[in-house]
């Protein structure tokens, strides 16, 4: 299974370097720790084993000389040869002058094993003792001529010294076959957690690599498709339902974008044909009445198209920057409603519009105000109603007109951009299908709210905007 996954891994293109830097670091990484926490606790279990085996000896050699003060102490001499119950044992009494009293068959003809003279009944350890002594098998130990010393102060029949020495032999043999055992283990164990931690990584890295080469495929033109979703739901899943999500917005915005295109030159090929049609007649009849006039307000509505779309253009690259102050909005309201009484093509109502003073942008609430007028002006029979009261914490302004109003599943449609509906409020030519958009945004930008409701006859725009300070 791990030689499939390094195939794998082969065969994966070598543009994906970020992933394989990836393994190669967690890979390298875990063999660090683990060969660091390895060789840390390969010392510690030596010290413990170490520590172990030597106190062992230690007391085996510290027992063997209080049996051998007690044997000379019960028998008022010291025999001759001193008893050696072990092979690893070998022991001597030696007398206040130094010389040998008595000693085991194995260092029988030494001098003293070490030269230490302890008071009456005193212990004293000595360890890492070099001795040659004498066996009587066949059994030999590495570094055998290491042992641990005690020696032993006696007071009577016989004033002396008894030493024992314990071989330690098997301890060190015992040490540095653990050791060697350790040395040749632990970096195995080590290696192997590395290339483990590269397969599974590996194994982790497929579902990146599968969504890094859909991306790569996916071009500007065509961001239709979509990267594979894993089924766990785990930090590779959220990674590819995140990619997902924003190509889904990347591909809306690149829709929208490829919309406006369209809709921009479809609303800018009447107005240029049309003016270039009456700049033609007037050039060819000078005397034609009306011309200039035809020609001036096709700029004009050119003009207007423009400034809406460059506002929405700031709008859309988040360059719209309101400039807060106090704003009255019936002002505002009142002034939009003489404009309508100037044209004199409906009857204008201001009898519902309140005080109202909120902390916005004046320019563009005029922009709103001014926008959901000429809207109700142009699908109007004969009359448009304002009104602006208090709700709460929040200012509700309503602009009512008595047309035919807007059908119930168009009633968010009609805040798109470019859209006019053409059964319920028939389009007169004079409107892009923008201004309903730009209210929509800069209302949105006041932290407020705008929607349509059915007014019986008619449609009533409502403006829903907060009366104190929004961060």
């Amino acid at each position: 299974m791990g030689t499939q996954a390094f195939a794998d891994a082969a065969k994966w293109p070598r543009a994906r370097g970020w992933a394989t830097g990836v393994r190669v670091r967690a890979a390298a990484l875990s063999f660090l720790v683990v060969s660091a926490a390895f060789v840390l606790s390969s010392f510690a279990v030596l010290s413990l084993l170490r520590g172990s085996l030597y106190q062992s000896a230690t007391n085996t050699a510290e027992d063997e000389a209080e049996i051998i003060s007690s044997l000379v102490a019960n028998r008022g001499y010291v025999p001759m040869p001193l008893p050696d119950p072990t092979e690893e044992l070998a022991s001597q009494v030696v007398s206040t002058d130094g010389d040998i009293l008595a000693s085991s068959r194995n260092v029988a003809g030494q001098a003293a094993m070490v030269d230490v003279a302890p008071r009456p009944g005193k212990l004293v350890v000595s360890t890492g003792v070099k001795l040659r002594v004498k066996r009587f098998t066949h059994v030999r130990l590495h570094l055998d001529q290491r042992f641990v010393v005690a020696a032993l102060g006696l007071s009577k029949p016989v004033r002396g010294t008894v030493l024992v020495a314990y071989s330690l032999g098997a301890a060190d043999q015992a040490i540095g076959l653990v050791a060697r055992s350790l040395s040749v283990g632990l970096p195995l164990l080590a290696l192997l957690v590395g290339v483990l931690v590269w397969v599974t990584t590996g194994w982790s890295l497929r579902p990146v690599e599968r969504i890094r080469s859909q991306v790569a495929r996916i071009s500007a033109t065509d961001l239709s498709s979509r990267v594979p979703e894993p089924p766990a739901l785990d930090e590779v899943g959220q990674l590819a339902r995140t990619m997902n999500e924003m190509l889904g917005r990347l591909q809306a915005a690149s829709d929208r974008q490829h919309r406006l295109i369209a809709d921009v030159s479809h609303e800018l090929r009447n107005p240029l044909a049309a003016l270039q049609a009456q700049l033609e007649v007037a050039s060819e009849h000078p005397t034609t009445p009306g011309m200039i006039e035809g020609a001036v307000a096709e700029v004009k509505r050119m003009s207007q198209l423009v400034e809406d779309l460059l506002t929405l253009a700031r709008i859309d690259e988040g360059m719209l920057r309101l400039r807060r102050s106090e704003v009255d909005l019936d002002d505002i309201v009142l002034e939009a409603a003489d404009r309508l009484r100037q044209r004199g093509k409906v009857e204008v109502s201001v009898k519902d519009v309140k005080a109202a003073r909120l902390y916005g942008d004046g320019v563009l609430l005029s922009r709103v105000v001014a926008n959901l007028a000429d809207n109700a002006e142009r699908y109007a029979r004969g009359r448009v109603d304002f009104a602006v009261e208090a709700k709460g914490q929040h200012y509700e302004l309503s602009v009512t007109d008595d047309g035919r109003g807007v059908p119930w599943f168009e009633r968010e449609r009609i805040f798109e951009r470019f859209v006019r509906l053409d059964s319920a409020r028939a389009h007169d030519g004079n409107g892009a299908g923008l201004g309903l958009a730009i209210v929509r945004e800069i209302v949105a930008a006041h932290g407020g709210e705008v929607w349509v409701e059915d007014a019986q006859p008619g449609a009533r725009f409502v403006v829903s905007l907060p009366g104190t300070p929004q961060a």
